[in-house]
């Protein structure tokens, strides 16, 4: 990725950031640890991918509504960070470090996760119920946090299964709900603040799936040796140990991805950019 784009996507990450910042400051000295905790989950790193997304597409759509495509994109942005708090816990994955930094319940304990988890997804709604376009906006919002949670449920349900059943059906069902929803719904909700017309919206929706897809098989390729360690669901299980293979179906969603592109009526640039540099990540 060259520079000039790497600057122009970080600009973008910057402007979600300025956002974020202003939303876990409090009076309430009960609330304190609350909103320390709240702030952790959300500020402790993270490349905004998703919100960027949103503002990218929605500029490629004209954005005639800047302002309900910022709150669309902290709002996802927002919902994805609860993913996170909650995905860490002990009763699910039980992780202890996100980003190289303790986990919001391994920091803050376990009942303060769960609550700035729901705290959260709450803030997410809030987030885009009052804007200009929140009748259109927030039954996408619904849909992926719902598509989401099923995919953990896909995902848990796995744990249970041996590996040598794992299929490529099985695959979508989880990471169709865990990764492509949200991106897919970040996408949408950036056409959807455009006021871009039905066709350009579900071409957004087909970019942000596709790019999913081929970010979560890349991710898999990158974590590799950590996923023979135990008995998570991943790709390569699903590809026969092959890398080639799931290299290749990632190159697949990424055409798939760029030509969804394609269909949007302004510069696309940085968003077929963006789907061809998460291949670079393997090379």
């Amino acid at each position: 990725m060259t520079t000039e784009i790497s600057a122009r996507l970080a600009a973008k990450a910057e402007q979600i950031n300025q956002r974020l910042r202003t939303l876990f400051a409090t009076d309430e000295a009960y609330l304190q640890t609350f909103f320390a905790a709240s702030d952790h989950a959300v500020m402790g790193g993270g490349k905004r991918v998703r919100p960027v997304l949103t503002l990218l597409v929605a500029e490629a759509c004209g954005n005639p509504c800047p302002e309900d495509a910022v709150n669309a994109a902290v709002a996802i942005e927002l919902l994805h960070s609860y993913t996170l708090v909650h995905d860490d816990l002990p009763s699910m994955d039980n992780d202890t470090l996100r980003r190289g930094q303790p986990t919001v319940w391994a920091k803050y304990g376990e009942a303060t996760a769960v609550l700035a988890g729901d705290y959260l997804q709450a803030r997410a709604f809030a987030q885009i119920a009052y804007c200009e376009r929140a009748g259109a906006l927030l039954p996408v919002l619904t849909r992926a946090a719902t598509e989401v949670i099923h995919g953990q449920v896909a995902d848990i349900d796995a744990t249970h299964i041996p590996s040598a059943e794992w299929d490529v059906d099985l695959m979508m069902r989880i990471y169709g709900g865990k990764t492509c929803a949200l991106i897919a719904a970040a996408c949408q909700l950036g056409a959807i603040a455009a006021d871009a017309a039905p066709e350009q919206v579900a071409a957004a929706y087909a970019y942000g799936y596709n790019v999913g897809m081929a970010f979560q098989l890349i991710d898999d390729l990158l974590d590799a040796d950590q996923a023979k360690e135990g008995n998570e669901f991943n790709a390569l299980a699903v590809h026969a140990n092959d890398p080639e293979q799931v290299k290749a179906s990632a190159s697949a969603f990424t055409t798939r991805a760029i030509a969804a592109a394609d269909a949007l009526p302004g510069d696309t640039t940085l968003l077929k950019r963006f789907a061809e540099s998460l291949l670079e990540r393997t090379l």
